[in-house]
């Protein structure tokens, strides 16, 4: 029976003070970083953005507390304490005055009991202090500040703007960054932001006194890499001196020589390459906190963490200089110290805090609540070669090891695999992602390689992708995809296209029009409704893509990336940040969820009103309108659910309309001209799938009003009957290869199905088959429903159950009861 190597007694006590329903109540607010920009924002008002933002992280960098904690392997946490929440002002800050304004004694409640993430009194100032320099000057309020008349109008029509003056939601419009990027690691370990420097420094004496043309533009942003890499630089030394002043009061002399150790190479490392496996991953770490601190924390991945130090690793396990098992407890340290880069996205109330710790959990574990603490920091392991040979590393192994010793739910992982991936890489990917609800998902190489090359990018460039956020391919340290879209509206409810359609344009959730069309009961044939969807499709698309070009113009001039800029390739030499086009490859991602729904839908009008003609339009249109309230509708919902093919099911009937519409979507996307480049189309949820149908009427395919929408690329929940062959039958039938954005498949298996070699073996040909069929993704969960169901019950017992919901791992008791059902209700597969 595989197993995989116990933790070191050092790493058990690591792991223990991150559990996720007990760490919540040892934790702070980090306002320190909050205090550091707002008072730089306002001694430097007149500063161009590119130097405001360089400006304020060198201002940080240079005047934050380096502290050093007693169990520290590795070094850097976002605020001063050892483990803190991260709020980011910039992004919005509506959500202050109700924490700060509050009553004392609801205050003290929420941030200052025992069981609370701390707030002090002083820190309460902080906030209120910085939400009055904000309020007015935060992204989401700089969008507002850019959309017209018409932006607003047709918000709510079916387009993606639903927020902000629409509906006065808190979360306003575009209340997060676009993120969802690989910044360049590679260059941060192997070439050291001291070069990084000089050659930019080299760039402005060129210039010296010959500011001509349009350089006045590359000049402000070289000014900015030069501060971004005095940051990077002073960073790293501050912690070094920090390390010595620990050592000096160390308990045991060989505390006191490693202290000493991390102090000399935190002397060395960010300024120059690393040396070492320990100062390759010390790099990325204090790089990741540097792009955190730069409010991009969403979704920005690290990429292939292997390949970035695993010649580092190599060199060292074939000198003697490390032996394996101080290998893998720095790997285990690594991604232990990852999760201590936590962001708080804004949405805290004292009354929402109060009403957690009554039910036993906090703040912190309620982000895990359709999120990740990470915010979506993602691994990429593993892949092929240009050459199409295998790329793992020592590192790959220690790393997938990592997660099948640890059991933690993030950051998450993409596995790469191809036709030479090693048969021991695949065990330990499928072992870990059975005991760690969908850690890693797995990539095919194969058509993701195609799906990038079709896009612009050269082969080289193609093989070396990684995975950013939950299932985005994108450049390795050379793209800006943005794809996340515009941060906050980055989920498209592509169902709503199919009311829209069938109720002459008009959102019957909100009222507002689209682009006026027939009634389903006036449609004359199946192939003008579907002219019609397409129609509004382009329609509704057209909008999105608007909206997203807007807020890029604002995020470009008012929150430009300068911390990714200084390393991404392309930013050096065009002289640009990468949101204005800087980098080597460019595009904005956009992702549809509700696939099965719309192809669903379509097939049940298709087949009763048009082919088999037992259902009058009038009769299907009446019955989704009115919820199937009645008896009759409610046999026409069953012989819906019951008697018509379903997507998933590999009955082509079905699968022909899903593919087609999610093929539609595609080939509109790509089509569609961003600011910087052309748009790409994906299918990742989140738990979009969830709120997305909690806001949405009936639907022709059965569903009620309220109930969730399908997951991503998913069947609707319990649907798939046919078996796990079927449903990735139908699956493979989606135009993947379109997809350059990613997509996303969820599959649940018994755990009796897939025990032991037998039963990894059959998972691994499962999945192989898939990938060789065209499949792009594939994620799965080993969880029986009754143990799901004893979890619901009695949740403390079961607070370590991982599962995978989306393009993220989460713990299942977290979950709200909403989620949980929607979960619950996915097949349960066997193979």
């Amino acid at each position: 029976m595989f197993q995989f190597a116990p933790m070191t007694d050092r790493i058990r006590n690591i792991r223990e003070k991150r559990d996720v329903f007990r760490s919540g109540r040892n934790m702070t607010l980090n306002t320190e970083r909050t205090k550091l920009y707002t008072d730089y924002y306002k001694a430097h008002e007149n500063e161009l953005p590119v130097l405001k933002r360089s400006g304020a992280l060198k201002n940080w960098a240079e005047n934050r507390q380096a502290n050093v904690f007693d169990d520290d392997i590795f070094v850097g946490t976002p605020g001063p304490d050892e483990r803190s929440l991260s709020p980011y002002v910039e992004w919005n800050c509506r959500w202050i005055p109700g924490v700060v304004d509050d009553t004392d004694e609801n205050f003290k409640k929420a941030w200052q009991s025992s069981d609370s993430v701390y707030m002090s009194d002083e820190q309460r100032e902080v906030l209120r202090e910085a939400y009055d320099f904000w309020k007015d000057r935060t992204l989401s309020k700089m969008v507002e500040g850019a959309l017209g008349d018409d932006f607003w109008a047709a918000a709510g029509n079916g387009f993606i703007v639903g927020s902000g003056k629409y509906d006065k939601l808190y979360n306003g419009v575009s209340g997060m960054p676009q993120g969802h990027y690989v910044a360049n690691f590679n260059k941060a370990v192997n070439t050291g932001f001291g070069e990084v420097k000089r050659q930019a420094q080299a760039k402005l004496d060129a210039m010296n006194g010959k500011v001509f043309g349009n350089n006045a533009k590359p000049y402000t942003f070289y000014n900015g890499v030069v501060r971004v890499c005095d940051a990077a630089i002073t960073l790293s030394k501050r912690y070094a001196e920090s390390c010595r002043i620990k050592a000096k009061s160390a308990n045991d002399e060989a505390r006191e020589t490693e202290l000493l150790r991390m102090a000399d190479s935190l002397e060395w490392i960010m300024e120059n390459p690393a040396r070492t496996y320990w100062e390759g991953l010390q790099a990325i770490l204090l790089y990741q906190i540097i792009l955190s601190t730069d409010a991009q924390q969403h979704g920005t991945s690290m990429g292939r963490v292997d390949k970035y130090v695993g010649h580092l690793l190599e060199k060292q396990l074939n000198d003697g200089s490390i032996t394996p098992e101080l290998a893998q407890e720095y790997t285990d340290a690594f991604i232990l110290r990852i999760c201590d880069v936590i962001v708080l996205p804004g949405f805290a109330s004292n009354q929402m805090i109060i009403h957690l710790l009554s039910q036993g959990q906090s703040l912190y574990s309620s982000i895990y609540n359709g999120l990740t603490p990470t915010a979506g920091i993602n691994l990429t392991l593993g892949g092929c070669k240009a050459d199409g040979s295998d790329d793992s590393t020592p590192a790959t192994y220690c790393l997938l090891q990592t997660y099948g010793r640890l059991h933690i739910a993030d950051p998450t992982v993409a596995l790469r695999t191809h036709k030479n991936t090693p048969q021991e890489i695949w065990r330990l990917g499928i072992e870990s992602s059975k005991l760690c609800g969908g850690i890693p998902q797995l990539q095919n190489d194969a058509i993701i390689i195609q799906a990038l090359e079709d896009i612009g990018f050269s082969h080289e460039d193609a093989a070396n992708y990684s995975i950013v956020g939950c299932v985005e391919p994108a450049g390795t340290g050379n793209e800006w995809p943005a794809c996340g879209m515009t941060g906050s509206e980055s989920i498209w409810n592509m169902v709503d296209t199919v009311l829209v359609t069938i109720n002459g344009g008009v959102n019957p959730r909100t009222g507002k029009t689209a682009m006026p069309c027939k009634k389903l009961p006036e449609y004359t044939s199946f192939e003008e409704l579907k002219a019609a969807f397409a129609a509004q499709m382009q329609y509704l698309l057209d909008w999105n893509v608007s909206f997203a070009n807007v807020f890029e113009l604002v995020y470009s001039t008012y929150f430009p990336c300068i911390a990714a800029s200084t390393l991404i390739d392309g930013c050096m030499e065009s002289g640009m940040d990468a949101t204005e086009g800087g980098a080597k490859y460019n595009r904005v991602g956009l992702t549809a969820c509700g696939t099965a729904n719309v192809g669903d839908s379509l097939t049940a009008i298709k087949k009763l009103c048009f082919d088999d003609k037992t259902v009058s339009l009038q009769t299907m249109y009446d019955a989704v309108m009115s919820n199937w309230d009645s008896k009759e509708y409610e046999q026409l919902r069953q012989t819906i659910t019951n008697k018509v093919p379903h997507y998933g099911n590999n009955i082509e009937e079905a699968d022909e309309l899903a593919s087609w519409s999610l093929g539609l979507f595609a080939d509109i996307m790509s089509k569609a001209k961003g600011k910087r480049g052309n748009f790409s189309g994906g299918t990742f949820t989140m738990t979009a799938n969830v709120y997305m149908g909690a806001m949405l009427g009936a639907t022709p395919d059965g569903r009620k009003a309220g109930e969730p929408i399908a997951d991503a690329i998913s069947p609707r929940q319990g649907l798939d009957i046919n078996g796990p062959t079927a449903y990735l039958q139908s699956a493979a039938k989606l135009p993947h290869r379109a997809l350059s954005n990613g997509d996303q498949l969820n599959i649940r298996f018994t755990p009796n199905s897939v025990e032991g070699d037998e039963g990894a073996m059959k998972l691994q040909q499962l999945i192989q088959t898939y990938f060789d069929d065209g499949g792009m993704q594939v994620q799965f969960n080993v969880v029986g429903t009754d143990k799901l169901r004893e979890a619901q019950k009695n949740p403390d017992a079961h607070k370590d159950l991982i599962v995978r919901i989306a393009g993220f791992s989460t713990y299942f008791v977290s979950l709200s009861a909403n989620t949980q059902e929607d979960f619950i209700t996915r097949t349960e597969q066997a193979i």
